[in-house]
């Protein structure tokens, strides 16, 4: 996710959401997000192929307005989208390779390193938002040992399963306020898998 002056023309295959603020980039790059839309988006080959009716429309945000600002994610986000710039600028890298990057555990680079830190401080300032503090989130690297790889599986069980939950609130709610009659709630569906779908390079930030 990455924001982009309104000058610019953008190609077909990208989703552009008119955001004015860090909350809509923090909560759509964190983990949570990721989460839902690799559970409900497709594939081609390893890529995610991502789709706005099925993985955003469908999205439940904190606030029942996704355009709401809160302010702790406010400062998360742009404290890690500043110091992402400046790396990408200062490498002369690209979002594939810096996250590439960021899931290798083996990279100890110390800007990796924060930029680690912060996507996990902002995961943790998303899930506050919904007020599930009590998630552990796993460490942002590709998890190495058997115990990390089932953490990770189950933070993302556990994210997916409320999620659903709140859409299905949150669909109930705006049936009953009338709200439906102007823009009706996409329910979302659960897969018969719960399993996201999963590349084996660029996890860990979606690219819009």
């Amino acid at each position: 996710v990455a924001t982009q002056p309104t000058n610019r023309i953008f190609a077909e295959s990208l989703y552009v959401f008119p955001f004015s603020t860090q909350t809509a980039f923090t909560i759509l790059q964190s983990r949570i997000h990721e989460s839902w839309a690799r559970l409900l988006s497709s594939s081609m080959k390893t890529d995610l192929r991502y789709a706005a009716s099925d993985c955003f429309e469908t999205f439940p945000f904190p606030e029942l307005d996704p355009r709401a600002e809160i302010p702790t994610l406010e400062a998360i986000g742009e404290a890690l989208y500043t110091a992402r710039a400046e790396w990408l600028i200062e490498t002369n890298q690209g979002l594939t390779d810096a996250y590439n990057r960021l899931k290798d555990p083996h990279d100890l680079d110390p800007r990796a390193v924060e930029l680690r830190r912060l996507h996990e401080d902002m995961d943790r300032a998303v899930l506050a938002a919904y007020g599930w503090t009590d998630l552990q989130v796993p460490p942002f690297a590709t998890p190495e040992t058997e115990p990390d790889r089932r953490r990770l599986e189950q933070f993302t069980d556990d994210v997916i399963d409320r999620l659903f939950v709140l859409n299905a609130q949150r669909a109930e709610q705006e049936r009953r306020e009338g709200l439906d009659a102007v823009k009706p709630r996409k329910a979302a569906k659960k897969p018969a898998t719960k399993k996201p779908k999963r590349g084996t390079e660029g996890q860990g930030g979606l690219e819009f």
